[in-house]
This record gives C-alpha cells, structure tokens and sequence, in this order.
C-alpha cells in the first residue's frame, strides 16, 4: 500500500494513499449537507468551508493516532520508515516485527489511546466553545465523536485492527508461539470481517443504504487483510524452513556459446519446455539465455546467431548462494522482476531456481510442512518486502 510522500516527521515518511481523497470527499459532502445545516443557521458556502476543515482535522487525529503507535515503537528500538493514510485510516509501517509479547502490546495499544485521548481533548473543547461558537462547537463534537469511534473500532479483537494485535500479544504470552498467536488473531479477525458484513446486509435490508454499503465495504476490508496474514504467516514458516538449495532444479540444461539461438529453441525450449539455458564452456559458466533475452532479437535471424550475442553475461546475472534462506530467494526475484536465478556453491553453479517452481515448492512446503514444535518460542520472521514494503501496521 504506497502513497504519496506529502511530509516528513521525525525522520518518518508520512504518504497519502490516493483513496483518502474520497474519504475526504464523501466526510465533506456529508458535513455540508447533512450535519452543520442541523446544528446552526448559516450559508452554504459556510458549511461547505467547514466540512472540508473538519475533514481534515480528522486526517490530522488519524495521523496523529498513527504517530503514537510510531513513537512507541522507535522508542521500542523498532524503526518506523513511513506511515500511510487511506480510505479506511491509517498504517505504520515497521521495519521488523515485534520481537516479544509486551513490545507487541505496547505498540498496538498506543493507537487507542491516542485516539481516547484525542476525544476527551476536543470534547473538552467543544463544551467550552458552547455558547461562543456554534460552528466550532459542532466541528469540534464531531472529530471528538469520530475518534471516540476509531479508539473504540480499532480494540475489536481481530487483525488488522489494534485490537488484533493486542489480542495477538496476549495469545502469544500464554502460548509462547508467535505464529499460533497470529492464527488465532487472524481468525478473530476474519469472523469480525463477515459480522461487520452481515451488519451492513441487514443495514441494506432495512433500506439505510449508505451505513449498509459502508458497512460491507469495511468488512470486506477486515476480512482480506485478515486472510492475507494468515497466508503470509504460513507462507513465512514455510520460507523458515527452505533454502535455495531446496528450491532449485539441479539438471539445468547447458549449451556453448556458440550454438545457434534457432537451435537452443527448437531443442530445449520447444522441445523440451525449458524457459531458460545455462552458456558454459565445460565448468566455466558464460551467461544465462532465457526465453525474454530472445524477444530482443527477429525470428528470422535466430539460425545465424549465436548464443553469446544474445545471453545475460555472468557478470550481469544475479545469483543467491545454495544456502541462502528461501526469504531471501523472493526478494530477489519479485523486485527485480527475475524468471530464473542461478543458484552458486562454492563458485559453482549447483542449480537454477525458476519463477514458477519456486512459487510450487513453496506452496507444497506450505501445505505439508510440520505443526510447530521445539521452534515455537522461535523469534517472530522478519518482515518480507516482495517487491515493496510487507507493512506490520497497527
């Protein structure tokens, strides 16, 4: 989930997703022509001005909900690079997960607090302003309602809300087990998404259209993003266990420089399914020639030219040692948009790890790794950055 870069606080990135602006609209539309017109008399341009400020404000209260989580968890050791706002609130996005059950808590829990405190501050203010400022006042009860709302929405116990976390935290103390912790938090949190979707059915079946409507978009929302960290927790003790040497295919086919490319083609990769060939001279490898470096070339030249003309040099070929954890293999080919990627052991090529087959073992692996055992007090896994950042957002 990746924004745009707006500021910059203590050295944390703060983006804005490009939902936000209609959360930003519908929040102004719905002040200006519903909400300030019941509590004073005023003109419509009035209301409209004010229901921008107070949507923004309640931008500001999100942000600031999101800096309380941040600057727990700097203060926890855990750097926070950048924080997103979107349609549906906002995320801070850690470098690392937490590493014990009370750092977690901690974390999670300063959101909710924020937020609390944030509404008794600005209902504190409203009741000041009552009798001086009818507009402010209403501004005012309002962001103190909607983050009175958000401290109390946020405790549900079910990822990806605090209350997840929390509840996370608290699974992982008692069971001394990360991951059972996570299931258990991610379950919670998808039985939250389909409540929270049911309510908006039942919210539609009695014609209030726009809470029902809203109601299964959040709902939908909670149950993906709990979905999604059941299958990357999995995914991650699958990773735990795997190295490169695991996910390779030791019988790459190799070719000399200067065979043919129509050659190569109509031998290996047509006739034997290969996307990719290894150009050697007996053990001195020259470079990789993959299915991709031939769109470079017309068809009708591929019986004249060679190999080497048309190969990824060695010098340019990225390659992962044999005994490289698995978490490390999928950066590598997800950010650098790689097919195929050598696998070296001890200065020789040992095997060649393709797309597809790494994403296939991986998902047996997933499907018929061991339970936890001994390893369950393990460390949780760091965060996995597939092609960008993998949030841990509270």
């Amino acid at each position: 989930m990746r924004g745009m870069r707006v500021a910059s606080i203590g050295g944390i990135a703060i983006e804005v997703h490009p939902s936000w602006f209609l959360i930003v609209g519908i929040i102004t539309w719905l002040l200006a022509v519903d909400f300030f017109p019941d509590r004073y008399e005023g003109a419509a341009a009035t209301y409209w001005l004010l229901g921008l400020a107070t949507a923004v404000l309640v931008f500001v209260t999100v942000l600031l909900h999101e800096l309380a989580h941040a600057a727990v968890a700097i203060r926890r050791g855990v750097p926070v690079p950048r924080i997103t706002v979107f349609i549906f609130g906002g995320a801070s996005h850690l470098s690392r997960q937490p590493r014990t059950a009370g750092e977690e808590f901690v974390i999670a829990a300063a959101g909710p607090a924020a937020s609390l405190v944030l509404g008794g501050i600005l209902f504190g203010a409203a009741v000041l302003l009552r009798g001086a400022s009818e507009p402010f006042e209403a501004m005012f009860q309002y962001v103190a309602f909607v983050n009175l709302l958000l401290a109390a929405f946020n405790l549900l116990p079910g990822f990806p809300l605090d209350g997840g976390r929390v509840l996370r935290s608290i699974a992982w103390k008692r069971t001394r087990s990360f991951h059972k912790a996570t299931r258990i938090a991610a379950g919670t949190g998808q039985a939250l998404g389909w409540a929270v979707i049911a309510t908006g059915v039942a919210f539609l079946s009695l014609q209030e259209w726009a809470l029902g409507i809203w109601a299964i978009m959040i709902g939908w929302f909670l149950l993906s993003a709990a979905r999604t960290e059941g299958n990357n927790i999995r995914m991650d003790m699958a990773l735990n266990r795997l190295h490169a040497r695991d996910l390779m295919d030791p019988t790459f086919i190799q070719v000399t420089p200067g065979t043919p490319i129509q050659q190569i083609v109509d031998q290996h990769m047509i006739g034997q399914g290969e996307h990719a060939v290894v150009v050697a001279t007996d053990d001195h490898v020259a470079g990789i020639l993959t299915v991709l470096d031939l769109e470079r070339i017309p068809q009708v030249e591929w019986g004249v030219i060679p190999a080497q003309r048309v190969m990824t040099p060695r010098a340019e070929v990225v390659t992962v040692a044999a005994d490289a954890p698995a978490a490390e293999v999928m950066p590598l080919l997800a950010q650098r948009e790689l097919s195929h990627l050598p696998v070296i052991d001890e200065g020789r090529m040992v095997g060649i790890i393709s797309r597809r087959e790494f994403l296939d073992r991986l998902q047996i692996a997933e499907e018929l790794g061991p339970e936890e055992g001994a390893d369950s007090n393990a460390e949780p896994p760091p965060i996995r950055t597939p092609g960008g950042d993998d949030p841990n957002s509270p």
